[in-house]
């Protein structure tokens, strides 16, 4: 009996336990049920210009300012370790104390690794993460790194900062549910901007900027602008369908503003400026070219301050850097000169033609250089050979000469070379040279004879001609009585007192040394042209010039041999070189018969008989004599 009560005590205090080791379970599940982490949510505001620093509550703060920023990424590093022990070294008050534990752990921005990462903030703003409150037994701090900026973000100023957890109610012992931080960021819309120019063939800038020059802009990831989505989306193709979007205003101004950019570099590639100026025809030569080896021709570097500095080319092609303002140049290709020192000229008299080319401005853009004389058939050089014409070439300037590498001459053209990297020390310089050359003997009368200047480069061919003549006069024999044509006239063709002629298979001009039996005689060397007049009375001359300082010079026809019959001009019949078109007459008097009154008549007759009647008086008296004797 004592035994049974016993067993029914043992099993009634362990049903009395039985509940407290039922409690002490429940009391271990709700310890164990504390949460070790706090939740952590991250308020990104972005400002024009950055606030003073605002303390966080940890609790909601409607009135903190700012936008809501999307896109920033926050990696949240444990830095307990580090902390506790500037604390627990550092002396003073708690609050001295945490702040150099704060001190220490901002200065490991640059080299803590790992961490926990939050998501990217949304549109208001907010990314949430759970942090653990404890590490190695001590209330955990964390050191907070924007990691990934959005872009428009001034990142020199998204400033670390610390957060130590758990985060208490104020004034109570009571971890708030969730800690609330707003990190701020200044935030920057930028402009990328330069102006454009138009540099005329004499390296003085347009007045104005010049329009129409358009552009691609190269993003720091590879991709091109697009100015539809305001975006970095379009591949180099994609890009060139929409270059008529990114173009010079009328003043010459490129400019994409409220740009939201990422650090980096942008680079504007010119596409097309085949531009001129407004009411100009291309004839003018007021195209300009650009230098695809430039391209891109403006650089733009973006960096984490939101601040930009250009790299550009500036007038004389040179590149500038780093600078806070850029222009970008394009360029007139220089037109060359050409000018003939008499445009109104004999057959082969020489002639002077200056060739004139500025060397451009930017010539360090240039590949091809080059200057390419080509002249009418009727025109000839008077150095034709490739050595004789370089050095005539040589010897007509008075600089540069030693720029020039070699000619090369063809049927009725030449080639003059130049040496390029010589060349691009002298931009901006001119080059000058002579060259002579002649109008052949059957040129066309009164037309012009056209010697045209080609400056062959990589851009545009730019030419200039200009032209000779040489006059000539046609001429009729006639009777003066009944007009008609009149053979056999000869005649010298005279300018003052000098002859025309030829010396050394030329035509030329001479006085007469003297006369011989009536015959002008002239010097060694020197043949006078006779001119005769045909069986139609027609005779020309050609190759004469028409004035002379403006004045129309006086040429004159000297007959020194009748037609057979007439009598010589006794005077000297002037002139007037013209087209040869209009035939001047040249009228001979017939010379005619005349009686030969004066002269002995029947004198001789009379004598004769006189002489006669004489002689046969004598007879017939002394015959007389004798028969009477």
């Amino acid at each position: 009996m004592r035994r049974k009560n016993k067993l029914i005590t043992t099993i009634l205090a362990m049903v009395m336990v039985f509940p407290f080791f039922l409690g002490l379970g429940s009391a271990k599940d709700v310890m164990g049920t504390e949460n070790p982490n706090q939740t952590v949510t991250l308020h990104k505001r972005k400002f024009a210009t950055m606030p003073a620093d605002k303390k966080n509550t940890g609790d909601l703060m409607d009135d903190f300012g700012g936008d809501p920023l999307a896109g920033a990424i926050f990696t949240a590093y444990d830095v307990t370790t580090a902390y506790w022990e500037a604390y627990d070294e550092a002396t003073g008050t708690d609050a001295e104390k945490s702040g150099a534990a704060t001190t220490a752990v901002l200065a490991l921005k640059n080299t803590v690794t790992g961490g926990t990462v939050f998501a990217a903030t949304d549109t208001d703003g907010i990314a949430t993460k759970a942090l653990p409150k404890k590490s190695g037994g001590r209330n955990a701090i964390y050191l907070f790194i924007e990691t990934t900026s959005p872009a428009g973000v001034v990142q020199g100023a998204s400033m670390p900062f610390v957060l130590g957890l758990p985060v208490y109610n104020e004034g109570t012992d009571i971890e708030k549910g969730t800690v609330h931080v707003y990190p701020k960021n200044e935030y920057r819309e930028l402009a990328l901007e330069f102006t454009k120019y138009g540099v005329d063939a004499e390296g003085d800038l347009e007045e104005g900027g010049l329009a129409g020059a358009k552009f691609i802009l190269k993003g720091q990831n590879g991709s091109y602008y697009n100015t539809t989505t305001r975006a970095f989306d379009l591949t180099e193709a994609q890009a060139l369908a929409q270059i008529t979007q990114i173009t010079s205003t009328a003043g010459g101004v490129v400019s994409l503003p409220n740009l939201v950019l990422n650090p980096g570099t942008y680079q504007f590639y010119e596409i097309d400026s085949a531009v001129s100026k407004a009411g100009l025809q291309a004839e003018d030569s007021m195209l300009y070219h650009y230098a695809a080896a430039k391209n891109p021709l403006v650089i733009a570097h973006v960096s984490r301050d939101m601040t930009i500095t250009y790299d550009y080319y500036d007038i004389t092609t040179t590149k500038q850097e780093k600078q806070t303002t850029a222009s970008a140049y394009n360029y007139q290709v220089p037109t060359p000169k050409k000018d003939a020192d008499d445009k109104d000229v004999d057959i082969d008299q020489e002639i002077n033609f200056t060739i004139s080319q500025k060397i451009p401005i930017d010539i360090k853009n240039y590949t091809t250089f080059a200057l390419l004389d080509e002249f009418d058939s009727s025109l000839q050089l008077v150095n034709n050979t490739e050595a004789s014409l370089l050095a005539e070439i040589k010897a007509s300037m008075t600089s540069l000469a030693d720029l020039v590498t070699g000619v090369s001459i063809s049927d009725d053209s030449f080639r003059v070379t130049f040496n390029l990297a010589g060349l691009k020390e002298h931009a901006g310089e001119t080059i000058s040279f002579k060259v002579k050359m002649a109008v052949k003997p059957g040129a066309a009368l009164a037309t012009d004879i056209e010697n045209k200047i080609t400056f062959e480069n990589d851009f545009a061919p730019k030419t200039d001609t200009d032209q000779v003549k040489t006059f000539g006069k046609s001429f009729l024999k006639i009777d003066g009585d009944t007009q008609a044509p009149l053979a056999g006239a000869r005649f010298y063709v005279k300018k003052g007192d000098l002859y025309l002629g030829t010396k050394d298979g030329k035509q030329a001009w001479s006085a007469a040394t003297g006369v011989t039996n009536g015959v002008p005689t002239f010097p060694v060397g020197f043949v006078v042209t006779v001119l005769e007049s045909a069986a139609n009375g027609q005779f020309s001359v050609a190759g004469l010039a028409q004035k002379e300082a403006g004045v129309n010079i006086d040429y004159s026809l000297k007959e020194f041999v009748a037609p057979d019959g007439y009598a010589l001009l006794a005077s000297e019949v002037h002139f007037t070189a013209d087209n040869g078109t209009i035939r001047l007459n040249v009228a001979n008097k017939h010379k005619g018969s005349l009686p030969s009154t004066g002269g002995s008549g029947i004198v001789a007759f009379v004598l004769i008989g006189v002489v006669a009647v004489g002689g046969a008086v004598l007879y017939f008296t002394k015959g007389r004599r004798q028969i009477e004797g």
